[in-house]
């Protein structure tokens, strides 16, 4: 299917083109960084490029390796936001991606995903954990979560979204409950110097496709992707993760 991303960057049988004066060029290694800077995509930070590609090389697992081969780096990042959703902005502009743009997804509908997928159990964990950092004057959010006494009443405060309710590890496990997909998340703190993979004390199961995030200065989410030679991947199926990301989880 046909999807332009934006009015000159056409997604065509599974390649990306570029509208020119001399008409439709595809996009290559070497220029997809120029290209898709149009669509908000732009290179991962260096040192994590320079990980990924030591780690890619030194994994005695992997078969073959030709991402250190490229003089220009693949891996790239995607700002979907800053409006107090982008996690799951992210996760939405991936889902698009996996269902090849003929379901839109938004940053609500995952919201509502997971408040969809909310149990009894799993709401008295979640509000337990949340009154007790509220307790001990650890939590951020807007909402009183001693005021929050049924699952459907949590369920409106996560389906509110913006700034209201952010991200965290709690909504993170049960997306990926959710999902049955994994999720990596890359932290990047500019401050500290910290190039990490997080913690989200869910084992990588290489029968699941995985979605890949940048956690910048523990502040904000980008979506991360990989120029395959013909598009831009951030939906990677079950098998096909790029192998630099592959050997650090």
């Amino acid at each position: 299917m046909d999807h332009y991303l934006t009015d000159t960057v056409l997604l065509k049988g599974g390649t990306l083109y570029h509208e020119t004066d001399k008409g439709p060029k595809e996009v290559k290694k070497y220029n997809w960084h120029r290209v898709l800077a149009e669509c908000g995509w732009t290179k991962l930070p260096l040192k994590w490029i320079i990980a990924l590609n030591h780690a890619s090389a030194n994994s005695p697992t992997l078969r073959e390796n030709k991402e250190k081969k490229e003089k220009n780096s693949l891996y790239g990042v995607l700002d979907c936001d800053h409006d107090g959703d982008c996690f799951f902005h992210c996760i939405a502009n991936a889902l698009n991606e996996r269902d090849e743009y003929t379901q839109m997804y938004e940053s609500g509908d995952i919201r509502t995903m997971i408040g969809d997928s909310l149990t009894q159990e799993t709401f008295e964990t979640i509000i337990g954990y949340y009154r007790a950092m509220n307790d001990a004057s650890d939590f951020e959010e807007d909402w009183d979560p001693h005021e929050i006494t049924s699952v459907a009443e949590f369920r409106e405060v996560l389906i509110r979204g913006g700034h209201d309710y952010w991200g965290d590890h709690l909504l993170l496990n049960l997306l990926i409950q959710c999902l049955q997909t994994n999720i990596l998340i890359l932290n990047s703190n500019d401050y500290t110097d910290n190039y990490t993979v997080y913690n989200t004390m869910n084992d990588f199961d290489d029968t699941k496709d995985t979605i890949c995030l940048l956690y910048e200065n523990e502040m904000h989410f980008q979506l991360i992707g990989h120029f395959n030679g013909s598009r831009m991947v951030s939906y990677f199926r079950a098998g096909s993760l790029p192998s630099g990301l592959r050997a650090i989880v």
